[in-house]
């Protein structure tokens, strides 16, 4: 359970800041893998940090935009054929915004707790 969290965190950990749908959009125009991934990760997320019901549907969207943005990077972009440079700053860019997102969600203990889940799957990986 904690590699797949960690897996989850590392993952949503390369999304962008922008919303995944606006108002009066529908969730349902994601792809069903999208939606289903989006909800795990928000879920697996949600169970570390302990987050409230309006921070757990902000995340979830921010989820829902990164896996459809990765996925039209990989499969409509072509990012899986770039060099790894070009790859490497292309997921870097969207990690970024990704991660001043987040923090613009959470509170400050529940960005220290997502801090520690980063830094001990990283440490676990290694």
């Amino acid at each position: 359970m904690k590699n797949l969290l960690a897996a989850a965190c590392l993952t949503v950990g390369l999304t962008s800041a922008r919303p995944a749908h606006g108002p009066g959009e529908d969730p349902k125009a994601y792809p069903r893998s999208v939606a289903t991934h989006a909800t795990a990760l928000t879920q697996a997320l949600a169970r570390r940090i302990h987050c409230n019901e309006g921070q757990y549907l902000a995340i979830k969207k921010l989820h829902l935009h990164y896996l459809e943005e990765r996925r039209q990077m990989e499969f409509e972009l072509g990012i899986a054929n770039a060099p790894a440079a070009e790859r490497d700053e292309q997921l870097s860019t969207a990690q970024y915004q990704y991660e001043q997102a987040l923090n613009n969600i959470l509170e400050p203990e529940q960005r220290l707790a997502y801090q520690q889940l980063r830094a001990s799957f990283t440490a676990h990986r290694l």
